[in-house]
C-alpha cells in the first residue's frame, strides 16, 4: 500500500508544488530480509550461448519457454544480510555499504565459464547510487542491474521494493566468455524486497510535493531525455530474434535472413511544465484529475534511409502503457504523479513487459487516441466485456507479440549496403504542449554476430551526442534548413497533427525524382460508442488515419514511375495511384491499411518537370476536410 499521506494528498484536489529550497537532509536507514526476484530472457541468453545450469533453493521456480516466457525465480533473503540505504529529505537516494545476502540462486554457464551465483548477493554497484551488482560468494560480480523503480511501502514492517531493473552481464562475466564486448548486454530483469529496520522508518518520510493539475494557461511539459541517473545510460537492444510461425518457429541462426528481430529500448524523461502529471496504471481505479487511470503511452518506430536517400519505416512498435514515476533528481517521492522538476526512467525489460507471466503493460495503438491522449480501455484487449476489470488470459501471451518487429532481412545487405537506421520513440502524454520534446531519435547500426542480434549507438559530432529531440523525420529533411528541392511542413487538424517532408533530386537528363515521407504524428478520426462515449468507460467503435495523398502536376507533365512503401512487405494492402485531373494520387485500399498515428509512408515519382512550391493533400476516411500542406511538388 501506498503511504497514507500520498494518497490522502492527491485524493484530495489539486495536487502537490515543490517546497522551498533549502539544504538537504542526509541520513542512512538499513536493509535486511526480503527477497528477489529475477527472470531470465531466454532467448536472449540462447543467442549469446548462456544457458542456465541450475537454479537451486528457490522459494518460487518457473522454467522459461523461447519465444514464449522468462524463467522466473524468487530467492529469500539470509537472515544475516544487510544493506545501508541512502536517504536524502526523506527520499532514497541510492545504496552504501553492505549487502544483502540470499539463500540461493541460479548458476549460469557458457563454454568453460561458469557464473555460480548460488548464495549470492546484492549490493551497490557504486556507493551513493542506486544500480547493484550480483556478486558470488567470494565477491565476484557477475552480474549488474540498473534503471531500477522503487517505492517504500509503510505497512509493518516497512520495506524498500525494486522493480523492473535491467539484469546485465557484468565485465567478468563477458571476459570468463571470452568476449568482453557482451559486458552490459541484457539477460533479463531484476526485482528485490527488503525490511527497514524499525527504528529508520522515519527517515523515509517521503518529499511533499505540490503543483495543480492540468487546466488553460498552465504549462504541461514532459520532455524526453536519453541518460539514466548512474552507471548506464539509456540505450536501444534486441531482447530476442525468431523464426516464423512465431513464437514457436525457433530462434534466429547465424545463416536466417527471415526472422523477426524484436528491438526495445530504456527511455528517460523529464517534468519540465508547471504542472503534476497523471501516471496511473491501467485498472487501479478513478483517479484526479480526469476520474480515470491516465497515465501516458510509450511507442517507437524503425527508420531505414538508403544509399540512395529514399526513407522508409520498416518498424513499428505497440504501445507501452506507463504505470509509475519515480520522481528522481527531485524532492518528491515516486508514485503515480509526475511532479514538475522530477526526472523518471523506464528500462529496457519494463519496456518489454507483456510475456504472459508477469505484468501485462503492452497494447494496440489502435486503442488509444493520440491527439487528446485518452485510452478507450472499455472493449480493449485487457477488457474485452467492459466490466472495468482486466480479463484474465489477456493481453500479450507470449515475447513477440504488440513488440516491435522488423525482418531480419531489411537489416542485412543488400537492403542494408550503405544504409542508416534510426531509431525513435516517444511518449503521449495528455495536456502535453509539445508533442515533439516528448519524442527523440537515436541513429543505430544493427549487427549481427552468428545467431545474435545487437545495436551500436552512432554519435554525431561528439561521442555522447547520440539522441536528438523530434522525430526522425527531420534528420532526412530538417525543417529548419529547407530549400528549393527539401521541404518538411507541419499539417495541423482538429484531430491532430501530421508532417509532410518532401525530397526532390535532379537524376539527369532533365528528369527529377520526387519523394514524399507523410507521417502521421497523432491524427486518428475516431467514433465512439454512444453507451460508452465518456470516460472511464470509454469504447472506439473505429478509428483512421489518412487515406489518401496527393500531388499536383503541371499541364501537360508525364510520370516516368512511381513508388509507394508502407511498413511491411505484403504487396497485396498497397495504395494503388492513380495520375489523372493534372495529379498523382495514392488511395488506401477499402477499409485497410490507412496511414495512422506514429507511421510514416513512402511516395515516389518521376517526371520531367523542375521544383518549385506548392500545397498537397491528404485525406481521410470518413473526416469530409481535405487537408492541405506546403510541399515540393513539379512547377507548373
Amino acid at each position: 500500500m501506498r503511504s497514507g499521506w500520498l494518497l490522502a494528498l492527491v485524493g484530495a484536489c489539486c495536487a502537490i508544488a515543490a517546497a522551498p529550497a533549502r539544504a538537504a537532509a542526509h541520513a542512512d536507514a538499513h536493509l535486511s530480509a526480503g527477497s528477489a526476484d529475477l527472470a531470465l530472457n531466454p532467448d536472449a541468453l540462447a543467442a549469446i550461448g548462456v544457458r542456465i545450469e541450475a537454479v537451486e533453493r528457490a522459494r518460487r521456480h518457473v522454467p522459461g519457454k523461447a519465444g514464449v516466457a522468462h524463467e522466473t525465480a524468487s530467492f529469500d533473503a539470509a537472515a544475516d544480510g544487510r544493506l545501508e540505504l541512502r536517504v536524502s529529505d526523506g527520499i532514497v537516494a541510492g545504496f552504501g555499504a553492505g549487502a544483502l545476502r540470499y539463500a540461493g540462486g541460479i548458476v549460469l554457464a557458457g563454454g568453460r565459464a561458469r557464473a555460480d551465483l548460488r548464495g549470492f548477493t546484492i549490493g551497490a554497484r557504486a556507493q551513493g547510487g542506486t544500480d547493484v551488482a550480483l556478486a558470488d560468494a567470494a565477491g565476484v560480480v557477475w552480474l549488474v542491474a540498473d534503471h531500477a523503480h522503487y517505492d517504500v511501502t509503510t505497512h509493518v514492517p516497512a520495506e524498500l521494493s525494486v522493480r523492473q531493473m535491467d539484469l546485465r552481464i557484468a565485465p567478468a562475466f563477458a571476459t570468463a566468455l571470452g568476449r568482453p564486448q557482451l559486458a552490459g548486454r541484457v539477460i533479463g530483469t531484476l526485482a528485490f524486497r527488503a525490511v527497514l529496520d524499525a527504528a529508520d522508518t522515519k527517515a523515509i518520510a517521503g518529499g511533499r510535493c505540490d503543483a495543480p493539475w492540468p487546466a488553460p494557461g498552465r504549462l504541461t511539459n514532459i520532455r524526453l531525455s536519453y541518460s539514466n541517473l548512474s552507471g548506464f545510460w539509456d540505450s536501444i537492444y534486441v531482447p530476442r530474434c525468431g523464426l516464423p510461425p512465431l513464437p514457436d518457429g525457433g530462434a534466429c541462426t547465424a545463416d536466417s535472413t527471415r526472422g523477426k528481430v524484436v528491438l526495445g529500448a530504456d527511455a528517460s524523461l523529464r517534468n519540465v511544465g508547471e504542472t503534476a502529471v497523471a501516471w496511473y496504471a491501467h485498472f487501479s481505479g478513478e483517479h484526479p484529475p480526469y476520474g480515470n487511470d491516465q497515465h501516458p503511452f510509450l511507442v517507437w518506430n524503425l527508420y531505414r534511409v538508403d544509399r540512395d536517400g529514399r526513407i522508409r519505416q520498416i518498424g513499428v512498435s505497440a504501445a507501452k502503457h506507463a504505470f509509475f514515476s519515480i520522481n528522481e533528481r527531485c524532492r518528491c517521492e515516486g508514485g503515480n504523479v509526475f511532479w514538475p522538476g522530477c526526472e523518471d526512467i523506464y528500462s529496457a525489460s519494463s519496456n518489454d513487459n507483456g510475456s504472459g507471466n508477469g505484468e501485462q503493460n503492452l497494447a494496440p495503438r489502435s486503442e488509444i487516441v493520440p491527439f487528446t491522449g485518452k485510452w478507450a480501455r472499455c472493449g480493449s484487449v485487457w477488457d474485452r466485456d467492459c466490466d472495468g476489470r482486466m480479463d484474465a488470459g489477456s493481453g500479450a501471451q507470449d515475447l513477440y507479440r504488440y513488440r516491435m518487429l522488423v525482418d531480419e532481412s531489411d537489416l542485412l545487405p543488400p537492403l542494408a549496403s550503405g544504409a542508416r537506421y534510426f531509431f525513435e520513440y516517444w511518449y503521449v502524454v495528455r495536456d502535453d504542449a509539445d508533442v515533439y520534446d516528448t519524442m527523440g531519435y537515436r541513429e543505430i547500426r544493427p549487427r549481427k554476430t552468428g545467431p545474435a542480434w545487437q545495436v551500436e549507438l552512432v554519435a554525431a559530432d561528439a561521442p555522447d551526442h547520440d539522441f536528438f529531440l523530434g522525430p526522425a523525420l527531420n534528420r532526412w529533411v530538417d525543417p529548419a534548413h529547407e530549400n528549393a528541392t527539401r521541404t518538411n511542413r507541419e499539417l495541423r487538424t482538429p484531430h491532430g497533427r501530421a508532417r509532410v517532408a518532401a525530397v526532390a533530386t535532379d537524376i539527369g537528363e532533365g528528369r527529377w525524382r520526387y519523394e514524399y515521407a507523410v507521417m502521421n504524428v497523432d491524427y486518428a478520426f475516431v467514433r465512439f460508442d454512444p453507451q460508452h462515449a465518456r470516460e472511464p468507460d470509454l469504447k472506439l467503435l473505429d478509428s483512421h488515419g489518412f487515406s489518401a495523398f496527393s500531388v499536383p502536376l503541371p499541364d501537360g507533365a508525364t510520370i516516368e514511375s512511381t513508388r509507394f512503401d508502407d511498413t511491411d512487405a505484403d504487396g497485396s494492402d498497397d495504395w494503388a495511384v492513380r495520375v489523372a485531373d493534372r495529379a498523382v494520387t495514392w488511395m488506401a485500399p477499402p477499409a485497410r491499411n490507412t496511414l495512422d498515428w506514429g507511421t510514416l509512408y513512402h511516395f515516389e515519382f518521376v517526371t520531367r518537370s523542375a521544383p518549385a512550391t506548392a500545397t498537397v493533400a491528404i485525406e481521410a476516411a470518413g473526416d469530409a476536410t481535405h487537408y492541405r500542406a506546403d510541399a515540393v511538388v513539379p512547377a507548373r
